[in-house]
């Protein structure tokens, strides 16, 4: 009770509301330190195909669930690793990868490489992918004290300022590798492109790109999603010298609805969650239940 109210105190210009996902992201964090190290990203995927109807009504949830980017339970492992690595839990993570060549060729020209990606949530995870290979990425962000997920390390960071694409490009002179999301929530005259995906429209400030080309470093395209039991990262490479207008198709090809197969197996898959949150919720109940019935037990002693 004393840590929980030093958390609330500790937080004194936040909403209520807010505090008490404070609290909840951080019980979560502590609970699973009890979680071999090894088995925790499993017991993340697994709690977030279980629980991802408890958080479709989070403001959280809403924000990523509006760029209609990712599924449910996509977006809820996101959450939940978030929370992991905000109050110190680390986790283990592989990370399947489909075209990771492309970055490696890219790499060894020793030009500086911008990788980039939309705002799907779990694509921030490719941090941690080139971080476990030993490389140094800097990350894109407002937020200064980022850090690689799962583990305790911060990670380098450009933030937006009046000197953004002056630091950027001598990042890439210095041949360092950069990561970032150039897609935006709102438009800035003169600043930002505005195309279609099947996922809606998308918001596109082309300036770091455009830096990118201009002093001579590569660029590649990467997305992460769930895959099965694992994370996959598929990277790609533009194909032409338009760069621009090849990531806007990467971007409409990572959105685009699936075929007729893979709609089967989305819908078997919806269907396996509701399962298992079912199973889920049962089970606590079923753990509950000795306490509600020493309740009303009690109660009835009393009268």
């Amino acid at each position: 009770m004393l840590s929980i109210l030093s958390i609330v105190k500790s937080c004194p210009n936040l909403t209520t509301v807010t505090r008490l996902i404070r609290i909840a992201e951080r019980c979560f964090a502590f609970a699973m330190r009890m979680v071999p190290r090894q088995y925790r990203f499993q017991t993340a995927l697994w709690l977030a195909r279980a629980t991802a109807p408890l958080f479709s009504s989070s403001a959280a949830y809403r924000e990523q669930r509006i760029k209609n980017f990712h599924r449910p339970d996509e977006i809820v492992l996101y959450l939940l690793l978030n929370a992991l690595t905000k109050n110190g839990t680390r986790f283990d993570l592989e990370i399947a990868t489909k075209g990771y060549e492309h970055f490696e060729r890219a790499y060894e020209r020793g030009k500086g490489v911008l990788v980039i990606g939309h705002h799907a949530a779990l694509t921030l995870l490719m941090v941690r992918l080139f971080y476990d290979k030993g490389l140094n990425p800097i990350v894109v962000t407002p937020d200064g004290s980022l850090r690689v997920a799962g583990t305790l390390v911060r990670a380098g960071t450009i933030q937006p300022s009046h000197m953004f694409l002056v630091q950027l490009r001598t990042k890439l002179r210095q041949g360092q590798l950069i990561c970032a999301m150039p897609d935006r929530g709102e438009h800035h005259v003169g600043r930002t492109i505005e195309f279609e995906t099947p996922a809606g429209g998308v918001i596109l400030a082309p300036a770091i790109i455009d830096v990118a080309a201009r002093c001579g470093a590569e660029v590649v395209f990467t997305e992460v999603r769930v895959a099965g039991r694992q994370l996959m990262a598929t990277i790609a490479a533009p194909s032409s010298e338009i760069i621009v207008e090849d990531f806007i198709s990467f971007v409409r090809e990572c959105t685009a609805p699936s075929g007729g197969s893979s709609r089967k197996a989305a819908n078997a898959d919806r269907q396996n969650a509701k399962s298992r949150a079912n199973a889920f919720f049962a089970a606590l109940l079923s753990a509950f239940a000795p306490l509600r019935e020493k309740y009303f037990q009690h109660r009835v002693d009393r009268r």
